[in-house]
């Protein structure tokens, strides 16, 4: 179900792609990993097999996302030569990563038995009518997976990894400012209202939070339990621990910033937004943990 790309090359703008990125996986020295540092987190761990199995399921909704965006050259080239496969790297480089901390976690397995849970949630009826509201919708997601690598980063001490999140962390920067323009450029013709938009990111943020993670997190935990006592921790435990990592180490400040950019605020008002939001995601994750 992989989506070509536009002018059918896909393995050149592929590689084109990753190397516009600034860095490559098979670049990375996986041998270079302190085991001992690696291993100091299951919950950490845990995360980052459940993100590499949505940044490897990026193929089931970007077709959805090109065929949205059809007769946009700009925009539809951009998601499948460039988008697309720079996700698709992220997943395959969290599972190089967790596969050499955690040789005996099956991964194949493990994600064959989360797309099939996943797959039914990434269809055209999920994303937004209009366009500009739907890249207001896609600068919520890369708000969210910024904010989770720059977390995952700033709580561990392993060099690999860090120069790992630090990577996947900038790409998704650049993804978030492709999406933000493009909804400006939307935004030139649709003229949504700010209610509309504050709607379209309501509602994404919604979806990530009920969604993604969870789904990954649960197939993760399910086969690092599979057959083994591996694990001594419970599924709540282990989501209570990855809260309590997030709401120690988010950068809300950051997250705030992003997340309130489409809206387009003055600037008598956006400070204060922030500062709402702020206090509004610290009392949330105040009750996580």
């Amino acid at each position: 179900m992989h989506r070509k790309a536009l002018d059918g090359t896909q393995g050149a703008s592929d590689s084109r792609s990753l190397e516009a990125a600034g860095w490559r996986l098979e670049d990375m020295d996986l041998t270079a990993i302190d085991l001992p540092l690696a291993l100091e987190s299951e919950a950490v761990l845990l995360l980052l097999v459940a993100s590499s199995f949505i940044e490897s399921g990026t193929h089931l909704y970007a077709s959805n996302l090109v065929a949205h965006f059809e007769g946009d050259q700009e925009v539809s080239a951009w998601l499948a030569q460039h988008w697309e496969p720079e996700e698709l790297q992220h997943g395959r480089a969290l599972r190089a990563y967790v596969t050499c901390v955690w040789p005996e976690f099956d991964w194949d397995r493990a994600h064959a038995s989360f797309i099939q849970s996943y797959r039914p949630l990434c269809t055209m009826g999920k994303l937004e009518t209009r366009r500009g509201l739907e890249m207001a919708a896609r600068c919520v997601v890369e708000t969210g997976t910024t904010s989770l690598y720059r977390a995952i980063s700033a709580h561990v001490r392993e060099p690999v990894l860090r120069t790992l999140l630090r990577h996947i962390s900038e790409d998704e920067i650049r993804h978030y400012k492709h999406f933000f323009r493009y909804f400006r450029k939307y935004q030139e013709h649709e003229r949504s209202s700010r209610v509309a938009v504050f709607g379209a990111l309501i509602r994404r943020s919604a979806e990530i939070s009920r969604e993604d993670t969870d789904i990954g997190l649960r197939f993760a935990y399910a086969e690092r339990c599979l057959g083994s006592s591996n694990t001594e921790r419970t599924l709540d435990e282990v989501r209570s621990a990855v809260r309590a990592l997030l709401r120690h180490s988010v950068p809300v400040s950051l997250a705030s910033a992003m997340w309130l950019r489409p809206l387009q605020l003055a600037p008598y008002a956006e400070q204060p937004a922030r500062r709402v939001f702020t206090l509004a995601a610290w009392a949330s994750m105040a009750c996580l943990a």
